[in-house]
């Protein structure tokens, strides 16, 4: 089949650019070495996709990219899909913080689009390498009609996940892409993408954020709760000065009472968000007392994004409460 419009390829590094010492080396390789370019000459097939257009934006590894290359790469996709010749996206990103760059995307990109974030978990030339073939099915994604509105999608290991729910959850394994709550979006098969089912939470064109005016995010920092955890932790990060605090509580979001004494009712928004991995953080009585907001099924990570974002239109805790059950 012959295509008339471009998928756009935005390289910013991790293990799909990787290369290890060896064949057999799978975690102690170096990030962020191979162009888009030579990545894409170790996928089979991949002429039938095109054509292509590239866009080298970073090398490196993602647990080093920064905020404002969030707000610098939001700014490039959405001048690119606001092109009439461009079907779609593809980016090449890190694992270790690939949902949230793409949750970040997904609030701040509007359009209908396909946009795919993909990577892989062993890099170049490595012993069954996944990266040319989570490529590959990243470009189908991008060609199948039905991938039109679906919001930002990760797409690895034969899964589609859509970027508010989807999170890492093994270390080293193919696998380690899921969404714990909800479940994969879809599959790729024979070529193209299938869906069983969509995201019903505001993203690309319904999101009322943009990147095009902002030129950095408000501060906002996650404390990290646990049994023994000391007061001073808190104290120590609200020195800092945040625009606002996400509390990842034990089970429920539940908050160690020497915490909560030192971010109850205080001048900046404070979230509730669970360290578990899945589930809700709903609101209970005691939350009204605190003046604390809570992260409904959001992670701490995209609690934290949505909160800065949320941040850079208002600081009504009504509004941001508001927020963060759309979102």
């Amino acid at each position: 089949m012959t295509y008339d419009k471009k998928i756009i390829l935005i390289g910013t590094g991790g293990t799909i650019a990787g290369q290890g010492a060896s064949e057999t080396d799978l975690t102690g390789y170096t990030s962020g070495v191979l162009s888009l370019e030579a990545i894409l000459a170790a996928v089979p097939g991949v002429d039938e996709y095109g054509p292509f257009e590239y866009h080298q934006f970073s090398n490196i590894e993602s647990s080093d990219i920064s905020e404002q290359q969030w707000i610098d790469l939001a700014n490039l996709v959405q001048d690119s899909v606001e092109r009439d010749d461009v079907e779609g996206i593809v980016i090449t990103h890190g694992t270790d913080s690939m949902e949230e760059t793409a949750f970040f995307l997904n609030l701040t990109v509007h359009t209908d689009r396909p946009v795919v974030v993909t990577g892989s978990m062993r890099p170049s030339g490595a012993v069954s390498a996944d990266g040319p073939i989570n490529l590959l099915q990243a470009m189908q994604i991008v060609r199948t009609p039905s991938s039109t509105g679906k919001g930002v999608l990760v797409a690895l290991n034969g899964m589609i996940d859509g970027a508010r729910e989807v999170t890492k959850t093994n270390t080293t394994d193919v696998s380690t892409f899921n969404s714990p709550l909800v479940g994969h979006l879809g599959i790729v098969q024979d070529g193209v993408a299938h869906f069983y089912k969509s995201s019903t939470r505001r993203h690309t064109n319904q999101s009322e954020f943009d990147c095009r005016q902002l030129n950095v995010l408000p501060k906002v920092h996650i404390i990290y709760c646990y049994a023994g955890i000391q007061e001073e932790t808190a104290v120590v990060v609200l020195g800092t000065k945040p625009a606002g605090v996400i509390l990842s509580g034990l089970g429920h979001g539940t908050i160690p009472q020497n915490i909560r004494n030192v971010t109850e009712r205080i001048n900046i928004p404070v979230v509730r968000a669970s360290r578990t991995g899945s589930g809700i953080v709903s609101a209970v009585p005691t939350d009204k007392r605190a003046d604390y907001l809570v992260s409904d099924s959001l992670n701490p990570q995209k609690a934290r994004i949505l909160l800065a974002l949320g941040l850079t239109k208002t600081a009504d805790r009504n509004e941001l409460r508001r927020m963060f059950g759309e979102y």
